[in-house]
């Protein structure tokens, strides 16, 4: 290969780490709020796990169940995983679980998130 050609090949090469490196930044964000989000749910259901034992069972199960699927989540992308699936059976079981609490499931930090 001439020096004309490898020149063109690392060029090319070079295009490409960049156009890689720039659909990234998309991602992060979103991996960041999501990460945020669950934290704030693994928080909210650890502290009412320490604090409610005197609560029904039922209740006390959901919050055990919530745990588990929290600490399942993974936290590296696994192509096998849908991550998106996941995180709306966590929304769902925490917002079922604030019905039963009788306190607001949204989350509060959702305007403050800026990256």
């Amino acid at each position: 290969m001439s020096s004309n050609g490898k020149d063109e090949v690392e060029r090319d090469i070079n295009e490409g780490l960049r156009r890689e490196i720039r659909s990234l930044p998309p991602g992060i964000p979103g991996g960041a709020e999501l990460g945020a989000e669950l934290g704030y749910y693994a928080g909210v259901t650890e502290s009412y796990l320490r604090h409610l034992s005197d609560k029904p069972e039922k209740l006390i199960k959901s919050l055990e169940n919530l745990k588990k699927l929290l600490d399942a989540f993974p936290t590296h992308n696994a192509e096998d995983v849908d991550i998106i699936e996941e995180a709306s059976k966590i929304r769902a079981k925490f917002k079922k679980i604030c019905a039963q609490l009788k306190i607001d499931a949204a989350y509060p930090e959702t305007d403050n998130l800026s990256f």
